[in-house]
């Protein structure tokens, strides 16, 4: 039975991995049709990155909704992904909400965590359960590709020293290559909410 699972897992991983590497294609589809308007401020590849974040937090709100001992920690991963949605709308609240901005935002994950501290003093072994899950692992690599390797090859001062040419946009370059990097580690943390909806669906069968 075990090793029917793992090789279930596989198979979606598999399937997971052909999905973003159709994505991927699809940038480049996008890019050589809109050129540089896919990555401008509220262009393209950020819409789509506030879409995706929505999905994700619907995602893990209805799980929440439905899922009583794995409550607390999908309204922890539902509000870390209401967080990020308002986030990136950063332009546009820091100029319609004066000193605040934008950063109002830390209330959904705080709130998460508040309740994830008060069902871990009851039940610590749910907690230990997600951190073996595959949706957790794909949750932490998308991290890896959204904060070090997105934010490492869209620090500007680096493309400016890389590139070492005064004639070149580097905060154009900047967005090409952090956007779709940023949108990319999204996807795979929405594929990692149907992986968590999968797995918590066969947990419950068993």
């Amino acid at each position: 039975m075990d090793d029917k699972k793992t090789y279930r897992a596989t198979i979606r991983q598999g399937i997971y991995l052909v999905i973003l590497t159709l994505i991927v294609f699809l940038f480049w589809q996008v890019g050589d049709v809109y050129k540089s308007s896919t990555v401008q401020e509220y262009g393209m590849f950020e819409t789509a990155q506030s879409v995706v974040l929505f999905l994700i937090a619907l995602s893990f709100g209805i799980q929440a909704a439905r899922n009583k001992t794995y409550r607390a920690i999908l309204i922890l991963l539902c509000g870390l992904a209401l967080a990020a949605l308002i986030r990136e709308q950063d332009a546009y609240l820091d100029e319609k909400i004066p000193y605040i901005g934008w950063t109002w935002c830390w209330l959904f994950p705080i709130t998460g965590l508040v309740i994830l501290i008060r069902q871990l003093r009851e039940e610590p072994s749910t907690f230990t359960h997600f951190l073996r899950s595959h949706s957790f692992h794909m949750m932490m690599t998308a991290l890896i590709v959204i904060i070090p390797i997105a934010q490492c090859l869209g620090h500007r001062s680096f493309l400016e020293d890389l590139l070492g040419a005064p004639d070149i946009d580097s905060h154009l370059v900047r967005r090409i290559m952090e956007e779709p990097i940023e949108l990319l580690g999204y996807l795979q943390i929405l594929l990692a909410s149907i992986e968590s909806a999968l797995e918590l669906r066969i947990k419950a069968e068993d």
